[in-house]
């Protein structure tokens, strides 16, 4: 094996060793044990396909698929285990952190158009912090008359 892919990991190198001694003792034709796919699929989540492919002298695209089928698996699962709509789950999820600062995106700008029966029209943009003040200002605007 050459210097950059040494099995390092005791784990790999337990796999490997799995590996090589189902290797030895196998019949002809006989496909790897499932227990020992699930350990390849499990190291090569934690360390890449082709460097476990090559330190366990598996098929890359089989172990890719594998892996693929493992995590839709996983997938469906977690869906399956999901809350119902409106139900919290009992334990915070660690894949999503919202933070809510209670701010806006944008502030929105406020939009106060009078008219009268005149057709006269004046059109107020405030901000939103002015905006608690709009029915102050329509009053002041149409008790004085000209």
């Amino acid at each position: 094996m050459p210097p950059s892919l040494t099995v390092s990991d005791p784990q790999l190198a337990a796999a490997a060793a799995a590996l090589a001694e189902w290797r030895k003792t196998r019949q002809r034709s006989s496909r790897i044990p499932e227990d020992l796919w699930s350990r390849a699929t499990e190291l090569a989540e934690r360390y890449g396909i082709a460097k476990v492919a090559v330190a366990l002298k598996l098929d890359y695209t089989s172990l890719k698929r594998r892996l693929a089928t493992t995590a839709a698996a996983a997938t469906a699962t977690a869906k399956a285990k999901r809350p119902a709509a409106g139900v919290r789950p009992s334990s915070p999820s660690r894949d999503f952190v919202e933070l809510d600062f209670g701010l806006p995106l944008a502030p929105a700008a406020c939009i106060l158009v009078l008219s009268d029966r005149q057709g006269r029209a004046l059109r107020i943009e405030l901000p939103r912090a002015a905006s608690s003040e709009i029915a102050e200002v329509a009053r002041s605007l149409w008790q004085t008359r000209p």
